[in-house]
C-alpha cells in the first residue's frame, strides 16, 4: 500500500510554497504586476504557473518542515524578499513620476488633477502623463521580462533559507532618496527654462510697474513649459533606460549586500 508521511507532505509543500511566497511578494508591490486593472485571480494563477516552472531550477532547499516555527520564518523571509524587490521598482517608477509633479508645479498645471488608476489617487495630469510614458518605455525594452529574469536569478543569489541581509535593507532605504534626485534631474530642462522665463518676467515687471503679470506672465509660463517638455521628452528616454538598468542591477545587489 502506498503511503505518504507527514514529513514527505511538508517537504513537498515547502518546495512550492516558499518560492511562491517570494513571487507573490514581488507581484504585490511591483507597479506593472500589481496593476489593479488585472484580476487578482489571474495574478495568483500566473504566480502559481511561474512557481511550477521555477521549482526544477531551484537550489537545494533547507530540510525544515513547513508547518513549524522555522518553516513559517522562512515563509515570512521569502515574502519580505519579494516585497523588497518589488519595492525597488516601485521607487524607481515613482521617481520618474515625481518629474511630472515638479513639472506641473513649475508650469502652473499642478492644480489640474486627474484620477490615476496606477496610484489609485488624484494626481496632476503631467504626472499621469509621465507615468504612462515611463510604463511604455518599460515595456519597450522588455522590462517586464527582465524583472522576471531578475526574480529567477534572485533564488541563486539569495537561496531559500538565507535571511535578507541587514545591509541590503539599509541600501533599500537609501535607494528611496533617488525619488527626489532623479525627479529633479529629469525635470531640470523644464526647471531651467522656466527659471529664465520667470527672471525675464520679473525684470519686465520691475522696468514697467504697470505690466500685468497675471494676464501675460502665466500664459507665457505655460507656453514655455509646454515647449520645454516637448523638447526634453526625447532626451528622457535614454536617461530613463539608464535608471531602469540601475534598478535591475540593484535588485540583485541588495540581496547580496555584505
Amino acid at each position: 500500500m502506498f503511503t505518504i508521511s507527514d514529513a514527505q507532505i511538508n517537504a513537498l509543500l515547502s518546495v512550492f510554497v516558499w518560492p511562491f511566497a517570494r513571487i507573490i511578494g514581488l507581484f504585490l508591490i511591483e507597479p506593472l504586476y500589481s496593476y489593479t486593472g488585472v484580476p487578482r485571480s489571474f495574478k495568483a494563477a500566473f504566480a502559481l504557473i511561474l512557481t511550477l516552472l521555477l521549482v526544477p531550477l531551484l537550489p537545494p532547499l533547507p530540510a525544515v518542515p513547513l508547518v513549524s516555527a522555522a518553516g513559517m520564518a522562512i515563509l515570512f523571509q521569502q515574502l519580505l524578499i519579494g516585497l523588497c524587490m518589488g519595492f525597488v521598482m516601485r521607487l524607481t517608477m515613482t521617481a520618474v513620476e515625481m518629474t511630472g509633479f515638479i513639472m506641473g508645479a513649475q508650469t502652473g498645471l499642478g492644480f489640474a488633477m486627474f484620477y490615476d488608476p496606477m496610484q489609485a489617487a488624484q494626481v496632476p495630469v503631467l504626472s499621469q502623463m509621465m507615468s504612462l510614458f515611463v510604463f511604455l518605455i518599460f515595456l519597450t525594452f522588455n522590462g517586464h521580462q527582465i524583472v522576471l529574469s531578475t526574480l529567477v536569478d534572485s533564488f541563486t543569489v539569495l537561496p531559500i533559507g538565507m535571511p535578507m541581509p541587514a545591509h541590503g535593507i539599509k541600501a533599500l532605504v537609501l535607494w528611496g532618496g533617488h525619488i527626489i534626485s532623479w525627479g529633479v534631474w529629469l525635470a531640470m530642462p523644464v526647471i531651467g527654462a522656466l527659471l529664465v522665463t520667470n527672471l525675464a518676467i520679473g525684470v519686465m515687471t520691475r522696468a514697467a510697474p504697470q505690466f500685468n503679470i497675471f494676464t501675460f506672465g502665466f500664459p507665457l509660463t505655460m507656453l514655455i513649459g509646454f515647449i520645454a517638455i516637448y523638447l526634453s521628452l526625447p532626451l528622457m528616454v535614454p536617461a530613463i533606460e539608464q535608471i531602469y538598468t540601475e534598478a535591475f542591477s540593484f535588485m540583485l545587489t541588495m540581496l547580496k549586500a555584505k
